[in-house]
């Protein structure tokens, strides 16, 4: 049995991942796109071990390659994330990777690196990276993960195979939930798969965070209030985060999250119920809560912000 077996849903994805190692070419730069929770870092180490794996069916998650990857401590394999308190890979960072990617590997075939996030990396680390991918050591390997390709350099994206995890629903986020915690329940995983929007890394955040299930509670009351466009209720939700500028941050990922979706679908899950958001309208909330959180960043006046984000979403579902 692969490992694979155990990555619900993304087909797609599993069937590239099967084809390049079955091929023994694996590309030398992949990015995995896909929204918070849809498995994009496991899946990364899910190619790692594939690329490295000795065994049968790779990956195999038995041979000494697998195994040290599952627990993180093969020396071939690095993962890159950006330093605490920061969202971008700083410059010392980039430059260590690019010295280290030329040094030989020290008992595998070839090394990994699995870059964390990219979206957040400026344009200097993107162009600093892009010199690897155009002319990358031989027998390396880049994966990248991101939640949306857009937002990196189109140099970049044209020198890497992207990848796009989809969530994989609620069946089968109720079915991870079941087979990997039986004492939950039938009822309580369905809750949390539906509440979740099928994602099974937020469905297990929210069994397992309160502070992160209340926060999810209330992105979905905002989306609650954009369906009866109640202006009033907008404000209301958005004020109770004046004195809390992290916690905005995240209710606006929430609903980014919730929204993405939307503007193919009109529809946003929250427990058993639908909230009714025209594709259209998800798109421009979508591009008004990209702006809010980058004037949270930028350390706006907390109460100018969410009057700014109340007006602004308002004002979509008055036209």
């Amino acid at each position: 049995m692969s490992l694979l077996d155990r990555f619900y849903g993304n087909d797609k994805a599993k069937e590239a991942l099967v084809f390049y190692q079955r091929d023994g070419r694996f590309p030398h730069g992949i990015l995995l796109e896909g929204t918070e929770g849809s498995g994009r870092k496991t899946f990364a180490r899910l190619i790692a071990a594939a690329a490295l794996c000795e065994g049968e069916n790779p990956p195999c998650g038995q041979c000494r390659h697998c195994r040290k990857i599952l627990k993180g401590i093969h020396p071939d394999v690095q993962t890159i994330s950006s330093e605490p308190g920061k969202k971008s890979f700083s410059k010392e960072q980039i430059e260590r990777l690019r010295a280290d990617a030329w040094v030989k590997p020290n008992e595998a075939p070839r090394k990994v690196y699995i870059l964390c996030e990219a979206q957040y990396m400026t344009s200097w680390a993107q162009n600093a990276l892009l010199k690897l991918l155009e002319e990358p050591p031989a027998g390396v390997l880049f994966l990248l993960t991101c939640d949306n390709r857009s937002k990196l350099l189109e140099t970049v994206q044209s020198r890497v195979v992207a990848l796009s995890l989809m969530e994989p629903g609620e069946t089968l986020t109720a079915k991870a939930l079941l087979e990997q915690t039986p004492e939950l329940g039938e009822e309580r995983a369905w809750q949390a798969a539906v509440q979740s929007g099928g994602n099974i890394g937020r469905a297990k955040r929210l069994l397992t965070d309160e502070k992160y299930a209340a926060l999810l509670e209330r992105a979905a009351d905002l989306c609650g209030k954009m369906e009866k466009s109640d202006w009033f209720g907008i404000l209301q939700v958005l004020a109770g985060f004046e004195n809390d500028r992290e916690g905005l941050l995240q209710c606006l990922e929430e609903i980014r999250q919730l929204l993405a979706k939307n503007t193919k679908d009109s529809f946003v899950a929250k427990s058993d119920r639908q909230f009714r958001i025209l594709p259209l309208q998800a798109g421009k909330v979508l591009d008004i809560i990209e702006q809010g959180m980058e004037y949270a960043r930028q350390n706006m006046s907390m109460p100018l912000l969410t009057a700014w984000l109340g007006a602004g979403i308002s004002s979509v579902f008055e036209e």
